[in-house]
C-alpha cells in the first residue's frame, strides 16, 4: 500500500497550485497526472532509501506520508523551491527526520512493545551451558 498518492498531494497543496506546477506547456488546464506521479514516485524512492525495512509495509506509518509529500512538493517546485515559503525548510526537515529514523534516534510511530528501539532489530538471545570457570572458582590463582 503506497503511503503517498495524488489525492494526498491535492488535499495538502490544492488542485489549482498542483495544476500550475505540473503544467509543462504553458496552458494550465488541470493537473498533469504523469508529472505529479513522477514527483510522488521519486519522493517515495527517496524516503525508502532511508526507512526501508523499518516498518510494516502493509500498514505504513502516517509520518511517511507527511515527509514524502514535503519532498514531492519540493521536487515539483524545482527552481522555485527556495522562494516558496516553507518549501526548503520542510524538505530539509523531512530529510533530517528520515536520517534520524534510519539511525534509530526517532520513532516512526509504529513500534510495538516487542521492539527494542525505533529502527533497530531485537538483539539475539544466546543460551548455553553454565560457565565452567567463574570469578569465585578462580579466586586465589
Amino acid at each position: 500500500m503506497p503511503y503517498l498518492v495524488p489525492q494526498d498531494m491535492i488535499e495538502r497543496f490544492g488542485e489549482a497550485r498542483l495544476a500550475e506546477l505540473t503544467t509543462r506547456d504553458g496552458m494550465v488546464t488541470g493537473i498533469d497526472g504523469a508529472a505529479l506521479q513522477t514527483a510522488i514516485d521519486d519522493a517515495i524512492s527517496e524516503v525508502e532509501s532511508y526507512v526501508s525495512g523499518l516498518y510494516d509495509v502493509t500498514n505504513p506509518p502516517r509520518i511517511l506520508t507527511v515527509h514524502a509529500a514535503a519532498i514531492a512538493w519540493y521536487r515539483l517546485l524545482g527552481d522555485r523551491a527556495p522562494v516558496v515559503e516553507g518549501a526548503k525548510a520542510n524538505h530539509d526537515h523531512a530529510l533530517a527526520f528520515l536520517k534520524r529514523a534510519r539511525a534509530g534516534e526517532v520513532s516512526l510511530g509504529d513500534e510495538t512493545p516487542a521492539d527494542t528501539a525505533p529502527g533497530r532489530t531485537a538483539a539475539p538471545r544466546i543460551a548455553g551451558p553454565e560457565a565452567t570457570f567463574t570469578r569465585d572458582s578462580l579466586r586465589g590463582f
